[in-house]
């Protein structure tokens, strides 16, 4: 890819390909920053609703944001194209081959896949060099991080300009170096919430307790210093002696625990559902939600002020 087959990232031509919560929020986001978005979904009615979304969501005037029920239409002019359709492996590289076919040469494609292998999806294309995983956090309009990953075949180039343009419309961004399963936030997060369900499980702690202990201790000081610069504060010989007692005992579980599985076979699905680990109702949602936007936005302002 030469210099001359790049745009400028001041103005891009952004195709969103998937319309659901995540294509519409990555749609909105671009666009607030000035750029032109073609939004596709096979969908009339879920582009109305991605549209309605956007406007409600985030705030965003959606007279940048074309959308269209054409594939080729929506690809056209795509200087950087975000896939977002259903995680399933099959599909996405359908969707990839037919955007490698439409989209222009200069196209920087992107997958927001947060568990297919980025180097799975590109396989069998003629250009592999030029797929990338962009993995955006929901709401992608408050989250302020991306995940840009590599798969096997991923240049540098590909890398660093997907990077910049990230940095560009004020995203923070990580680079995951190789195409591991959740690459990096959600290996951390399921991490956690394989231990938080062993505690339960083994009733060490209320359902309620454990999410306190994250919410008034653990959040906090990891919004401050990352678990690794933490280890540095503590002192590692204390870490050392700490780890020596506590690592053997963690659950070293494989597969869906199981109390997760039980909710979901009695369909209780969380808030979708109304009911999971709590009950719910439009207004505790509404709540939680709003108080999540809310403190993430106090964080990430806190953090850019630093």
């Amino acid at each position: 890819m030469s210099d001359s087959d790049t745009h400028d990232s001041d103005h891009l031509n952004v195709a969103v390909v998937g319309a659901g919560t995540m294509g519409a929020g990555i749609a909105g986001v671009f666009a607030a920053r000035g750029h032109d978005v073609s939004l596709y979904s096979r969908s009339r009615a879920t582009l109305d609703m991605a549209l309605d979304a956007i406007e409600a969501r985030i705030g965003t005037d959606v007279g940048r944001i074309r959308v269209t029920t054409d594939l080729a239409e929506c690809v056209a002019t795509a200087d950087l194209v975000s896939e977002n359709v259903v995680e399933r492996l099959d599909l996405k590289r359908e969707v990839f081959a037919d955007l490698e076919r439409l989209a222009p040469e200069h196209s920087l494609l992107t997958t927001n896949t947060s568990s297919v292998p980025i180097t799975a999806i590109a396989e069998g294309l003629d250009r592999p060099e030029r797929v990338v995983g962009l993995h955006w956090f929901n709401p992608p309009a408050v989250m302020p991080l991306v995940e840009v990953v590599r798969g096997a075949s991923t240049d540098d180039r590909t890398v660093a300009r997907v990077m910049s343009i990230c940095a560009a419309i004020g995203k923070e961004v990580i680079e995951v170096r190789r195409d591991v399963p959740g690459f990096v936030i959600n290996r951390l997060q399921y991490a956690m919430l394989r231990e938080a369900i062993a505690l339960v499980e083994a009733g060490v702690a209320t359902i309620e307790d454990v999410d306190r202990a994250v919410e008034t201790t653990l959040a906090p000081r990891w919004s401050a210093s990352g678990p690794l610069r933490l280890m540095d504060l503590a002192g590692l010989d204390t870490v050392e002696k700490v780890s020596a007692v506590i690592m053997p005992e963690l659950s070293t579980a494989a597969g869906v625990p199981k109390i997760v599985s039980t909710l979901v076979a009695d369909g209780a699905l969380g808030a979708k559902s109304e009911r999971g680990f709590y009950a719910w109702t439009p207004e505790t949602l509404a709540a939680a939600v709003a108080e999540r936007d809310e403190t993430v936005r106090l964080l990430t302002d806190r953090r850019s002020a630093r």
